[in-house]
């Protein structure tokens, strides 16, 4: 017995080493995707304020070798942490097992830069110019913006990238691709005009630098990525509220070859890529990386079946990083106390204060286990209800989130927190998915004392009783409100705040392909408002940005609640109407035309619109019901403007 004792406390005092050695300081490499800039700060930041250190991490940063590929040298195991950029989603198409962990940029820095003096306009305007861009994997948001202007490859003439900043000059090239954060800064410095076209105002919205690990090293470490990234994003944070100290390391420290201005320009837009005040620093939205997916899919980068897999971090470590720590204490203390009381229970008296002696570290496991549950009770939005719907319970997180005390929750049905947005049909079905005695899962809207809305992804499971009959239901629910806003802002105009050109093709995808299983009638009203860019020369951009709001609001107050309003780029805008004919769509479009000539637009200007519309016929896809339309919309700027004209 006494032998058997002593491995047992052998295998604690085992568990106790390997529990602390886990904490030394780990080697970790990251590797960037360019050289030192403001562009990759907030790693240098976590790296001199001691953040990775914090985490027991012990931290190089290498800049690029330009020989190779900061991807393949993270899967080759050459460094386990890198940043690259939405490539990321190709690469894991092709079959290379990246792990996003952060999508830092919130939105892309790569941008296509022309002279002021050329005219170019838009995508448009580059048919038969010269552009000098990389042409594959880095720079498909640009070939997409392309496609989606109706231009082909062989519509422009291709120029392969020199990376000469300054290349614009030579009149060699018409335009070029570049970092909005960067090589812009060089050109204002010496005043020259340019015009910047961005793929996200035409509907081609790619994340920026991403944070980024293997397959590998997420399913042998997850709580390393945990740390590296708990610590990353703290660096950024950091980074961005004292971006003069981070210049400065940069600059004396990191051999940053870029002048302190250039630095600060970078350091700005930096922070509007990343938009910390909008959106927390890192998140990220899969269905954004699966939409991405289907734009390289469609440029022919990847194979039509690819599938992205696991490149969510959160498939590999949810749950498990907040309590590992503590999980490992909690279970060496109950393993170890449940051993010895099982070794005690065949000891006679004569081992009693024994007993007595172990029972105490089992009170005290327990402690530690009622701890837990009230973590749980804090942390976790949870509550049960009986069979019509009474809450019986409510945790300390869901009268936090709902701002209803426990003695306001308790009693009530549940309906109290439902949002009147909810239609009634997600709710029956749900009831009879539980009533089969089966568990349900959603993401609901609802509704909090205050007024203010709040989104849950919920799992809603029966309660049975030992005769295996319902007695009631329980919800475990998870608070998804930002990712809700996430995914507002992705499908949203950010100026005018109508649907963008991402969510009008897939409204006009789904809408079609309803029109063909169903039979109903769908049209498209295309409008462009007549003479705009005389706004802007004579008004300035201000101007022209309110009076392009303005057109909005009329847009929003003249359609009806079913159809589907956005922005399709620049200066026009595109109306879905569903179950609408074209004798409808014509009548919603005059009403438009008529509402806009008797506005008066902001600095008392008065604007005219011109509109193409079109009905969609057998065998339509968007590209042909939106060439109709857009023929219409020409047809009513060479016939005068200021008019309704109808697509064959």
């Amino acid at each position: 017995m006494v032998a058997y004792l002593h491995k047992l406390w052998a295998a604690g005092a085992v568990f106790l080493f390997f529990s602390f050695s886990a904490h030394a300081a780990e080697k970790i490499a990251l590797q960037l995707k360019w050289y030192s800039s403001f562009q990759f700060a907030g790693y240098y930041a976590a790296l001199e304020k001691g953040f990775y250190a914090e985490e027991g991490l012990d931290v190089i940063i290498r800049e690029r070798d330009s020989r190779l590929n900061p991807v393949d040298q993270v899967v080759a195991g050459e460094a386990q942490f890198g940043i690259s950029d939405s490539s990321l989603v190709l690469h894991r198409l092709q079959g290379k097992p990246v792990v996003v962990l952060a999508a830092v940029f919130n939105h892309s820095p790569l941008v296509l830069l022309t002279r002021e003096e050329d005219g170019i306009l838009g995508p448009s305007d580059l048919k038969g110019r010269r552009v000098m861009l990389l042409k594959g994997i880095d720079d498909a948001a640009l070939t997409a913006m392309f496609h989606q202007a109706g231009l082909e490859d062989a519509d422009i003439t291709h120029v392969p990238h020199t990376f000469d900043d300054m290349a614009l000059l030579s009149h060699e090239v018409d335009a070029m691709s570049a970092y909005l954060t960067d090589q812009t800064f060089l050109y204002e410095k010496r005043g020259i005009p340019l015009r910047i076209l961005n793929p996200i105002n035409y509907g081609v919205d790619f994340y920026g630098d991403m944070l980024f690990t293997s397959q590998d090293v997420m399913e042998r470490s997850p709580e390393l990525a945990a740390k590296f990234r708990r610590a990353s994003l703290k660096g950024w944070d950091y980074a961005l509220k004292n971006k003069e100290e981070v210049i400065t390391w940069l600059v004396t420290k990191y051999g940053s070859k870029k002048s302190v201005d250039h630095l600060r320009f970078e350091a700005d837009k930096t922070e509007q890529m990343i938009q910390p005040h909008l959106i927390e620093i890192g998140s990220f939205s899969v269905s954004r990386l699966h939409w991405i997916a289907n734009i390289y899919r469609h440029e022919g980068l990847a194979p039509k079946n690819s599938d992205l897999g696991a490149i969510d971090y959160l498939e590999y470590q949810e749950g498990k990083a907040a309590f590992l720590p503590w999980f490992k204490w909690l279970t060496f203390a109950a393993t170890l106390s449940f051993a010895l009381i099982l070794v005690l229970a065949g000891l006679n008296r004569r081992l009693s204060r024994l007993v007595e002696l172990r029972t105490a570290e089992l009170k005290s496991t327990r402690d530690r286990l009622q701890e837990y549950v009230d973590t749980v009770d804090r942390y976790v939005i949870t509550s049960s209800t009986t069979l019509s719907g009474r809450i019986t319970y409510a945790s300390d997180a869901f009268v936090k989130i709902s701002g209803y005390s426990k003695e306001e929750l308790v009693g009530r049905a549940h309906n109290i927190v439902r949002h009147s947005d909810m239609p009634k049909e997600i709710y029956k079905a749900m009831w009879d998915v539980l009533k089969r005695g089966e568990s349900w899962h959603g993401e609901l809207k609802n509704r909090a004392k205050d007024g203010s809305s709040y989104w849950v992804d919920v799992n809603i499971s029966p309660i049975f009783d030992d005769d295996k009959t319902i007695t009631g239901y329980t919800a475990i629910r998870h608070d998804i409100t930002d990712k809700k806003r996430i995914e507002k802002l992705s499908v949203t105009d950010r100026l005018t705040g109508l649907f963008n050109r991402m969510k009008l093709d897939h409204t006009l995808l789904e809408e079609i392909a309803r029109k063909y299983r169903y039979g109903h009638a769908l049209s498209v009203v295309l409008l462009d408002l007549d003479h705009f860019k005389l706004v802007n020369d004579l008004h300035g951009h201000n101007v022209g940005d309110a009076v392009l709001v303005e057109m909005a609001r009329l847009i929003r107050e003249n359609v009806r609640h079913l159809d589907v309003e956005g922005r399709w780029g620049g200066e026009e805008f595109l109306v879905v109407c569903l179950e609408t004919d074209l004798l409808g769509a014509q009548a919603l479009a005059e009403k438009i035309r008529e509402s806009v000539e008797a506005n008066a637009f902001p600095s008392e200007l008065k604007k005219t619109v011109s509109i193409g519309v079109a009905t969609a016929i057998p065998d339509d896809t968007p590209d042909s019901l939106i060439k109709r339309a857009d023929d219409a919309l020409y047809q009513a700027k060479r016939t005068g403007r200021n008019r309704v004209c109808v697509g064959a």
